[in-house]
């Protein structure tokens, strides 16, 4: 067994306290493909496997499924995987930490991490990324969103409170991504697209 780190608790705790606030959010929009999934999905064989990483209530995992892929939905937050189970029982959805994935070496032609990634210490995404590396198949590839800005810790005002967020810049993400052997595609900031605010996108690609 692991033991979860107190930030990652309290992000948790944070999320199924919440959890009808952002349910009835994310339920209340129209569910519209986020550009980053589209480029990355572009280079993917149809029918491959695919993680989707931090998945909540699975609108993306969902959305990959209809397109013709296996995938799997991954989130440590309970009461979302209910959610999606809800909505569709079919979809495999499992309740795991992103730092101790259930899964073998080199199964997957892509990993999907969407707005999951900041709520972990940087000190653990440098060996987060190596792990995806070694879950990922040659040639496969990596898509990512981060918050940009320099802030790390607990906000005081957050639509859903107590949630641990690190944000990045450009340079020091690209370079943590590049250290663990992942080939940087794609890097760029975005504004106010599928989430408010500034974000970074990042397509990387695991080399043959």
């Amino acid at each position: 067994m692991y033991t979860q780190l107190p930030l990652t608790r309290r992000t948790i705790e944070a999320y199924e306290t919440h959890h009808d606030l952002f349910l009835r959010e994310w339920n209340k929009r129209t569910y519209t493909i986020p550009p980053l999934l589209n480029e990355w999905g572009s280079h993917l064989p149809k029918g491959g496997l695919l993680l989707d990483l931090g998945c909540g209530p699975g609108q993306d995992t969902r959305f990959l499924r209809r397109q013709g892929f296996r995938v799997y939905g991954v989130d440590l937050t309970w009461s979302f995987l209910q959610a999606g189970k809800r909505r569709s029982p079919r979809l495999p959805l499992i309740q795991a930490d992103m730092r101790h994935l259930p899964f073998s070496s080199a199964e997957f032609e892509g990993i999907w991490a969407a707005a999951s990634i900041i709520h972990l210490p940087k000190s653990h995404v440098r060996t987060l990324f190596r792990k995806l590396f070694t879950l990922t198949k040659p040639g496969g590839w990596l898509a990512f969103t981060v918050m940009y800005g320099r802030e790390i810790g607990v906000p005081r005002q957050q639509w859903i409170p107590n949630r641990y967020l690190a944000k990045w810049h450009k340079r020091e993400l690209k370079k943590t991504v590049q250290t663990t052997k992942w080939e940087v595609v794609l890097i760029e900031r975005v504004k106010n697209q599928e989430r408010k605010g500034a974000w970074l996108n990042v397509l990387a690609r695991r080399p043959n």
